[in-house]
Protein backbone atom coordinates (compact mmCIF):
# COMPACT_ATOMS: atom_id res chain seq x y z
CA UNK A 1 0.00 0.00 0.00
CA UNK A 2 2.92 2.73 1.01
CA UNK A 3 4.24 2.13 -2.64
CA UNK A 4 1.36 4.04 -4.18
CA UNK A 5 2.27 7.27 -1.96
CA UNK A 6 5.58 6.93 -4.40
CA UNK A 7 7.70 8.85 -1.61
CA UNK A 8 11.16 9.39 -2.88
CA UNK A 9 13.80 6.69 -1.96
CA UNK A 10 15.32 9.21 0.29
CA UNK A 11 12.49 9.49 2.56
CA UNK A 12 11.72 5.79 2.87
CA UNK A 13 12.54 4.47 6.15
CA UNK A 14 11.37 0.66 7.40
CA UNK A 15 11.78 1.23 11.16
CA UNK A 16 9.27 -0.87 13.03
CA UNK A 17 8.63 0.04 16.91
CA UNK A 18 7.96 -2.46 19.39
CA UNK A 19 4.77 -2.14 21.58
CA UNK A 20 6.94 -2.64 24.73
CA UNK A 21 8.91 0.97 23.84
CA UNK A 22 5.76 2.36 22.77
CA UNK A 23 3.68 1.72 25.69
CA UNK A 24 7.00 2.82 27.57
CA UNK A 25 7.33 6.23 25.19
CA UNK A 26 3.46 7.44 25.39
CA UNK A 27 1.08 7.96 28.21
CA UNK A 28 -1.84 5.16 27.85
CA UNK A 29 -5.10 4.71 29.71
CA UNK A 30 -6.07 1.32 30.83
CA UNK A 31 -7.72 0.62 27.57
CA UNK A 32 -5.75 1.90 25.49
CA UNK A 33 -3.17 -0.41 26.76
CA UNK A 34 -5.53 -3.43 26.27
CA UNK A 35 -5.62 -2.52 22.80
CA UNK A 36 -2.25 -2.02 21.98
CA UNK A 37 -1.80 -5.43 24.03
CA UNK A 38 -4.49 -7.33 22.31
CA UNK A 39 -5.69 -5.99 18.85
CA UNK A 40 -2.56 -4.06 17.21
CA UNK A 41 0.27 -6.22 16.09
CA UNK A 42 2.76 -4.40 14.99
CA UNK A 43 3.64 -0.62 13.95
CA UNK A 44 6.66 0.63 11.52
CA UNK A 45 7.62 4.08 10.32
CA UNK A 46 7.87 4.19 6.66
CA UNK A 47 8.16 7.31 5.78
CA UNK A 48 9.79 10.22 7.48
CA UNK A 49 9.62 13.65 4.97
CA UNK A 50 11.59 16.72 5.55
CA UNK A 51 13.27 19.23 3.67
CA UNK A 52 16.53 17.47 3.79
CA UNK A 53 14.23 14.10 2.32
CA UNK A 54 12.04 15.79 -0.17
CA UNK A 55 13.13 19.08 -0.88
CA UNK A 56 10.51 21.04 0.24
CA UNK A 57 10.62 23.62 2.91
CA UNK A 58 8.82 23.34 6.64
CA UNK A 59 5.97 24.95 7.45
CA UNK A 60 5.92 26.29 11.23
CA UNK A 61 3.40 29.19 13.02
CA UNK A 62 2.03 29.63 16.00
CA UNK A 63 -1.39 26.97 15.20
CA UNK A 64 1.17 24.33 13.35
CA UNK A 65 4.29 22.55 12.96
CA UNK A 66 4.97 20.86 9.55
CA UNK A 67 8.48 20.64 9.96
CA UNK A 68 8.30 16.22 9.07
CA UNK A 69 5.54 14.42 8.02
CA UNK A 70 5.52 10.63 8.91
CA UNK A 71 4.58 7.61 7.00
CA UNK A 72 3.67 4.94 9.72
CA UNK A 73 1.99 1.44 8.73
CA UNK A 74 0.28 -0.46 12.13
CA UNK A 75 -1.17 -4.22 11.34
CA UNK A 76 -4.10 -4.97 13.39
CA UNK A 77 -5.76 -7.31 14.63
CA UNK A 78 -9.46 -6.28 15.07
CA UNK A 79 -10.78 -3.49 12.58
CA UNK A 80 -13.62 -3.40 14.95
CA UNK A 81 -10.96 -0.93 16.82
CA UNK A 82 -9.95 0.85 13.79
CA UNK A 83 -10.96 3.98 14.57
CA UNK A 84 -9.42 3.59 18.42
CA UNK A 85 -6.38 1.79 16.90
CA UNK A 86 -5.64 4.89 14.62
CA UNK A 87 -6.48 7.86 17.64
CA UNK A 88 -4.13 5.93 19.82
CA UNK A 89 -0.98 6.53 16.77
CA UNK A 90 -2.00 9.63 15.96
CA UNK A 91 -1.92 10.72 19.68
CA UNK A 92 1.29 8.92 20.09
CA UNK A 93 3.28 11.63 17.51
CA UNK A 94 3.11 15.47 17.68
CA UNK A 95 4.36 15.84 13.27
CA UNK A 96 1.78 15.12 11.17
CA UNK A 97 0.90 11.66 9.89
CA UNK A 98 -0.36 9.69 7.06
CA UNK A 99 -1.03 6.27 8.94
CA UNK A 100 -2.39 3.13 7.37
CA UNK A 101 -4.00 0.22 8.52
CA UNK A 102 -3.53 -3.34 7.84
CA UNK A 103 -5.69 -5.79 8.27
CA UNK A 104 -5.54 -9.18 7.01
CA UNK A 105 -4.29 -7.52 3.57
CA UNK A 106 -7.13 -5.13 3.51
CA UNK A 107 -6.23 -1.52 3.61
CA UNK A 108 -7.57 1.68 4.95
CA UNK A 109 -5.85 5.05 5.48
CA UNK A 110 -6.12 7.15 8.38
CA UNK A 111 -5.24 11.36 8.45
CA UNK A 112 -6.22 14.17 10.84
CA UNK A 113 -5.29 18.02 11.56
CA UNK A 114 -2.62 18.32 14.31
CA UNK A 115 -2.70 21.88 16.04
CA UNK A 116 -0.33 22.90 18.50
CA UNK A 117 -2.06 22.65 21.68
CA UNK A 118 -1.63 26.83 23.00
CA UNK A 119 -1.22 25.54 26.73
CA UNK A 120 1.44 23.09 26.33
CA UNK A 121 3.36 23.68 22.95
CA UNK A 122 4.91 20.24 22.85
CA UNK A 123 1.25 18.56 22.42
CA UNK A 124 -0.81 18.91 20.05
CA UNK A 125 -5.25 19.07 19.64
CA UNK A 126 -6.06 16.61 17.32
CA UNK A 127 -9.04 17.78 14.75
CA UNK A 128 -10.99 16.27 11.75
CA UNK A 129 -9.60 12.93 12.03
CA UNK A 130 -10.22 11.11 9.01
CA UNK A 131 -10.38 7.22 8.06
CA UNK A 132 -11.40 5.47 4.28
CA UNK A 133 -12.68 2.86 3.83
CA UNK A 134 -10.67 -0.84 3.76
CA UNK A 135 -9.96 -2.04 0.49
CA UNK A 136 -8.09 -4.74 -1.38
CA UNK A 137 -4.81 -4.40 -3.56
CA UNK A 138 -5.25 -5.97 -6.73
CA UNK A 139 -8.79 -6.62 -7.47
CA UNK A 140 -11.57 -5.22 -9.76
CA UNK A 141 -12.65 -2.24 -7.67
CA UNK A 142 -12.05 0.64 -10.52
CA UNK A 143 -12.73 3.55 -7.92
CA UNK A 144 -10.60 2.11 -5.49
CA UNK A 145 -8.03 1.60 -7.85
CA UNK A 146 -8.24 4.94 -9.68
CA UNK A 147 -7.85 6.62 -6.29
CA UNK A 148 -4.80 4.40 -5.30
CA UNK A 149 -3.19 5.78 -8.34
CA UNK A 150 -3.71 9.41 -7.88
CA UNK A 151 -1.76 9.22 -4.43
CA UNK A 152 1.39 9.37 -6.26
CA UNK A 153 3.37 11.96 -4.12
CA UNK A 154 5.72 13.13 -7.17
CA UNK A 155 2.54 14.71 -8.74
CA UNK A 156 2.02 17.29 -5.88
CA UNK A 157 3.46 20.59 -6.54
CA UNK A 158 3.83 22.65 -3.73
CA UNK A 159 5.90 25.08 -1.67
CA UNK A 160 5.94 23.44 2.34
CA UNK A 161 5.34 20.64 3.80
CA UNK A 162 2.19 22.06 5.17
CA UNK A 163 0.83 22.99 1.43
CA UNK A 164 2.27 19.14 0.42
CA UNK A 165 -0.11 17.18 3.62
CA UNK A 166 -3.33 19.70 2.46
CA UNK A 167 -3.21 18.22 -0.99
CA UNK A 168 -2.57 14.59 -0.12
CA UNK A 169 -4.99 15.10 2.71
CA UNK A 170 -7.71 16.59 -0.29
CA UNK A 171 -6.61 13.32 -2.38
CA UNK A 172 -7.20 10.99 0.25
CA UNK A 173 -10.48 12.59 1.01
CA UNK A 174 -11.87 11.66 -3.26
CA UNK A 175 -12.28 8.42 -1.93
CA UNK A 176 -15.12 8.68 0.09
CA UNK A 177 -16.41 11.09 -2.73
CA UNK A 178 -16.14 8.61 -5.35
CA UNK A 179 -17.47 6.08 -3.58
CA UNK A 180 -20.64 8.13 -3.08
CA UNK A 181 -20.91 9.55 -6.55
CA UNK A 182 -20.31 6.04 -8.36
CA UNK A 183 -17.45 7.35 -10.51
CA UNK A 184 -13.76 8.41 -9.55
CA UNK A 185 -13.68 12.05 -9.08
CA UNK A 186 -10.25 13.32 -8.91
CA UNK A 187 -9.70 16.17 -6.13
CA UNK A 188 -9.97 19.92 -6.64
CA UNK A 189 -8.56 22.12 -4.41
CA UNK A 190 -10.81 24.98 -5.60
CA UNK A 191 -13.59 23.43 -4.37
CA UNK A 192 -12.28 20.83 -1.57
CA UNK A 193 -14.14 22.59 1.32
CA UNK A 194 -17.15 22.11 -0.44
CA UNK A 195 -16.82 18.18 -0.96
CA UNK A 196 -15.84 18.15 2.87
CA UNK A 197 -19.27 20.37 3.89
CA UNK A 198 -21.40 17.75 1.74
CA UNK A 199 -19.80 14.91 2.75
CA UNK A 200 -20.68 16.20 6.74
CA UNK A 201 -24.27 16.88 5.11
CA UNK A 202 -24.73 13.43 3.74
CA UNK A 203 -24.30 12.17 7.67
CA UNK A 204 -26.21 14.25 9.42
CA UNK A 205 -28.65 13.38 6.96
CA UNK A 206 -28.34 9.90 6.87
CA UNK A 207 -28.37 10.08 11.07
CA UNK A 208 -31.26 11.89 11.08
CA UNK A 209 -32.87 9.38 8.44
CA UNK A 210 -31.50 6.36 10.98
CA UNK A 211 -33.55 8.17 14.05
CA UNK A 212 -36.83 8.95 11.69
CA UNK A 213 -36.67 4.72 11.14
CA UNK A 214 -36.63 4.15 14.32
CA UNK A 215 -39.47 6.27 15.32
CA UNK A 216 -41.94 5.01 12.76
CA UNK A 217 -40.83 1.40 13.70
CA UNK A 218 -42.47 2.45 17.37
CA UNK A 219 -45.01 4.84 16.16
CA UNK A 220 -48.80 3.37 16.23
CA UNK A 221 -50.77 6.01 15.47
CA UNK A 222 -51.43 6.62 11.74
CA UNK A 223 -51.24 9.76 11.30
CA UNK A 224 -48.32 10.59 13.24
CA UNK A 225 -46.44 7.74 11.06
CA UNK A 226 -47.56 9.15 8.37
CA UNK A 227 -46.48 12.36 9.18
CA UNK A 228 -43.05 10.63 9.77
CA UNK A 229 -42.77 8.59 6.74
CA UNK A 230 -43.20 11.59 4.54
CA UNK A 231 -40.24 13.63 6.55
CA UNK A 232 -38.62 10.78 5.79
CA UNK A 233 -39.49 10.59 1.76
CA UNK A 234 -37.97 14.65 2.24
CA UNK A 235 -34.85 13.49 3.74
CA UNK A 236 -34.21 11.13 1.28
CA UNK A 237 -34.73 13.37 -1.98
CA UNK A 238 -32.13 15.66 -0.28
CA UNK A 239 -29.79 12.63 -0.01
CA UNK A 240 -29.74 12.14 -3.52
CA UNK A 241 -29.42 15.81 -3.86
CA UNK A 242 -26.48 16.30 -2.15
CA UNK A 243 -25.06 13.21 -3.89
CA UNK A 244 -25.61 15.00 -6.92
CA UNK A 245 -24.03 17.86 -6.00
CA UNK A 246 -20.74 16.26 -5.34
CA UNK A 247 -20.29 15.06 -9.28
Amino acid sequence: MIDYFNIPGQARIDMPISKKLFAEKVALSSVEKRILREDIDRIVMKGLLQTRTVGVASYIDNEFSYDQIIFALVDIKNPAKTSAIAGIIQKAFPSPMILILNYQNNYCVNWCVKRINQADKSKRVIENMKTTRYLTLNDDDKIANDWLQSLDSTKIVCSTLKEWFDELSSKLLMLQVSDETGTFVQADSHNITDYRQLLEQLKENREEQRQLLIEIKSETQFNLRLKLTTKLKELQEQEEELKKRLK
